[in-house]
């Protein structure tokens, strides 16, 4: 078991009474899983990045809101959409500089790449049905393939 600073364990533990008292919907809409996984993630890097040092203040504004944003009936749109934006921001951050992939991140890919694929197939078989089940079935494998493989290496969010 992995020791955590206090720092994310006070992050975790403004987080945790909103599973239960939330919505599965509304535990989606506000990305709480995402806003954990990203604070266990930056507090990990904290340490020699200096962006990521930052990054933990951002989260901590973020978790404070929180409570300001679920509490209003019908939250201000451009509020909720601040929220979203600092986590993408957060996100894209860990990506870039982390070189950390989300979860699902290359079986998207897959699913993008096997219809291009799938055409060359359906063109060479000369049946196109055929060739898009195909060509979804191996980007879907190798996108999952590298799913496990970035899971294995401990570079997903």
């Amino acid at each position: 078991m992995e020791a955590r600073s206090d720092w994310y364990n006070r992050i975790a533990k403004e987080i945790s009474p909103y599973k239960d008292s939330l919505s599965k919907k509304d535990y989606k809409k506000y990305k709480l899983d995402l806003l954990l996984r990203i604070a266990k993630r930056v507090d990990e890097f904290s340490a020699y990045c200096g962006e990521c040092q930052t990054l933990k203040q951002e989260i901590t504004t973020l978790t404070q809101d929180l409570g300001y944003l679920i509490q209003i009936p019908n939250p201000n749109k451009k509020e909720r959409k601040r929220y979203s934006k600092k986590i993408n921001s957060i996100v894209k951050h860990l990506q870039k500089q982390h070189k950390l992939v989300t979860q699902g991140y290359y079986r998207g890919i897959g699913m993008t790449i096997g219809p291009i694929i799938a055409v060359a197939i359906g063109a060479a078989l000369e049946n196109p049905g055929i060739g898009i089940a195909v060509g979804i079935v191996i980007g879907l494998a190798i996108g999952s393939y590298l799913d496990k493989k970035a899971e294995k290496e401990g570079r997903v969010i």
